[in-house]
């Protein structure tokens, strides 16, 4: 893998045409890494992306072996899963129900009624490491996800990854914690670089003419969470959906 960061690709599309690219790509990523491998490891965000995914043209519409997907979460809030704030209830009530040939039991849900948000970090990274069991731990292909969706926030966040905290310090394990999000609810667990930036594709997307000033802050150089994905060594690709189409790039 290559060690020198790469400018990702900026493609801009129509808001009515924003889900339907990021489903394409998605469809050949999973059809691609289930004929190779025989499994497609996702790893999915939550806010705005749980509705591009769980729409009628979101994941159901795919074309795809479902029983070869494997799904986990970019971060999660420890909250119950009922409560509106869990990414993962909301993608067991919001999107499962319209895909029946998916197992429910391949969605890698986090534990959150461990004792702390330490414990709860610590199982789920255990169990995400449990997805490479035929991969040697030293190679470099083990934690190797095939995609992740991420999203972005007005102020540069991604996962649980916030601007000045300790959590963008990590690099000695997968997933950390968060005890004091500056977002409401306080207490979540994230994905870290280590793990992010090891993936073959990652997908940012969002809606709006921010998401795309955003992108445009970090070519600038300016020093975000969002900029700190650089995937080096894989594809890296922002989508941004906009009303007026003014500036499109594609690989």
């Amino acid at each position: 893998m290559a060690s020198s960061p790469k400018e990702p690709i900026i493609t801009s599309l129509l808001e009515d045409e924003h889900v339907a690219y990021l489903m394409e790509g998605i469809q050949m990523i999973a059809n691609e890494a289930i004929a190779s491998r025989g499994v497609f490891l996702l790893g999915v965000s939550g806010g705005s992306i749980i509705n591009f995914l769980s729409g009628d043209n979101g994941l159901p519409s795919l074309e795809t072996d479902w029983k070869s997907w494997k799904i986990f979460l970019c971060d999660e809030r420890i909250v119950p899963e009922n409560d509106p704030e869990s990414t993962g209830g909301l993608y067991k009530t919001q999107l499962f129900p319209k895909i029946p040939d998916f197992p429910v039991d391949n969605f890698m849900a986090a534990n959150v009624s461990l004792g702390t948000s330490g414990d709860v970090s610590k199982d789920y990274e255990l169990r995400l490491r449990q997805l490479w069991p035929e991969v040697d731990p030293l190679s470099a292909s083990f934690g190797m996800a095939d995609c992740l969706i991420l999203g972005v926030g007005p102020d540069g966040h991604t996962c649980s990854l916030f601007p000045n905290h300790l959590a963008l310090a990590v690099t000695d394990s997968w997933v950390t914690f968060v005890e004091d999000s500056p977002k409401p609810p306080p207490k979540r667990i994230t994905l870290t670089y280590p793990f992010i930036n090891k993936a073959a594709h990652i997908l940012i997307t969002g809606v709006g003419e921010q998401k795309l000033e955003i992108a445009n802050r970090i070519k600038n150089g300016e020093d975000l969470p969002i900029g700190r994905v650089e995937n080096p060594g894989g594809h890296l690709e922002w989508i941004v959906g906009l009303k007026t189409l003014h500036n499109t790039s594609a690989l």
